[in-house]
């Protein structure tokens, strides 16, 4: 997904490095066919496009020009940038490195992805509702069927206890994702005749 090497000009020589070296002020070469190894905001576009779908959903290359954008662009107007993760379709050009990492717009839709709280739909709540009742109701037969199994049918221990834990299991059901499935796909349907 990332590039894995850049060209810079680095002392007035062009050199291949790893990506993962450059360093805000650095200048890097971009040509047809390139991963673009980092944000950075252009200084010399010939013909540049851009594939930016990763970050901005546009299907079609975005051609890059010069001009600055004003500060309150959003992603897909800031003509003058590109962005670390997108590939460059066709033309050349050279830019100035701006945000490698954690600093760069990948790297912050990174970190806004891993501090998503997880939250429990109101079908999650009731899935485990129903988990806890079934457990319950298990338990309570497994021992119920134990005490038969022991007291009344008057098994040894060990009988008893298999008894139990094969009824027990018995009563759980196999296909109840299934089961829940199809009920929703029924509802759905339900739900689209009706609006329909």
């Amino acid at each position: 997904m990332l590039s894995a090497n850049a060209k810079v000009l680095r002392d007035g020589e062009v050199t291949t490095i790893p990506a993962n070296e450059l360093v805000p002020g650095d200048i890097v070469l971009l040509k047809s066919g390139d991963k673009v190894p980092a944000d950075m905001r252009l200084i010399e576009a010939t013909n540049l496009q851009v594939q930016e779908a990763m970050l901005t959903g546009e299907s079609v290359p975005m051609s890059k020009r010069l001009k600055p954008a004003p500060p309150a662009a959003s992603l897909g107007d800031r003509k003058c940038m590109t962005y670390s993760a997108t590939s460059v379709v066709s033309g050349q050009g050279k830019g100035i490195v701006v945000g490698t990492g954690d600093s760069a717009e990948i790297g912050q839709i990174n970190k806004m992805v891993n501090t998503v709280a997880n939250v429990k739909n109101n079908l999650l709540y009731q899935l485990e509702i129903l988990g806890r009742w079934l457990c319950l109701m298990v338990a309570v037969i497994a021992v119920i069927s134990f005490l038969l199994a022991l007291l009344y049918v008057r098994l040894d221990f060990k009988g008893a206890f298999e008894s139990a834990v094969s009824i027990a299991v018995a009563i759980i059901p196999e296909g109840l994702p299934a089961v829940v499935t199809i009920v929703l796909a029924i509802g759905t349907t339900g739900e689209l005749t009706v609006t329909a």
